[in-house]
């Protein structure tokens, strides 16, 4: 009885705990939450803190520069103790403008640190944000996504190849036209060009006027010859 008592224990602690780790990493995030989101206010506070110290130190410089003004005075006034005290006095302020010096650079250090990280908190989140939205693509993108878009755009395109087809189709008198007519008349008419556009063959001299011309110019010489004889012998 104990050994099984025992058993149901070990089995109900092995139960609780998934849910004590579940519960105890919502605070830790709520935790990261709070502290990114309190970066903001933290530095404007601590930028306040080092404009006062700042301030406070030029306020104890000018004290302590009074001071000595004062011990000029009171030494040419031959009051020794006075002079003393004023010096005392500049003394004092010194040590709370070195302090004040300390502090200042406490804050600096705790200002860079803070930027430093807040820096480095945007930088993650940055690239936790980029991580999440290239996974939230690729999740509603797929191949067969991408296959199916490629398949409808191949098909798109058929069915507009086939309308322009059909549209380029004669329809009407035109489809009555008989193509291989049509092209042996322009056949023709090439042929024609080509005709026209040949040199004329020279024209051929003829020599049967010329031979009338040599054999008639004499016998027109010799009648004339013979009317002047005839007229002289008168």
């Amino acid at each position: 009885m104990a050994g099984s008592g025992h058993r149901r224990d070990k089995r109900s602690r092995s139960r609780s705990q998934p849910m004590l780790k579940k519960l105890l990493s919502k605070p830790k995030s709520k935790k990261k939450k709070e502290a990114a989101s309190s970066a903001l206010p933290t530095l404007d506070r601590l930028h306040e803190t080092l404009e006062m110290l700042e301030k406070k130190e030029c306020f104890l410089q000018k004290k302590a520069s009074a001071e000595v003004e004062r011990a000029k005075d009171y030494t040419k006034a031959k009051n020794k103790s006075a002079a003393i005290q004023c010096l005392k006095k500049k003394k004092l302020y010194e040590t709370q403008i070195e302090q004040l010096a300390n502090f200042q650079l406490r804050v600096h250090d705790q200002i860079i640190m803070l930027e430093s990280a807040k820096a480095t908190t945007d930088t993650v989140d940055a690239l936790r944000s980029g991580s999440s939205a290239v996974k939230a693509i690729h999740q509603s993108v797929s191949i067969d996504d991408i296959e199916n878009a490629i398949e409808e755009a191949n098909e798109h395109t058929e069915n507009m190849r086939q309308i322009q087809e059909a549209l380029a189709t004669p329809i009407g008198a035109s489809a009555d036209f008989d193509e291989d007519e049509l092209e042996a008349e322009l056949e023709d008419l090439e042929e024609e060009e080509l005709e026209n556009d040949l040199p004329e063959p020279p024209q051929r001299t003829s020599m049967e006027p010329s031979a009338r011309v040599t054999t008639t110019q004499p016998a027109n010489d010799l009648a004339e010859l013979t009317k002047l004889q005839a007229e002289m012998a008168l």
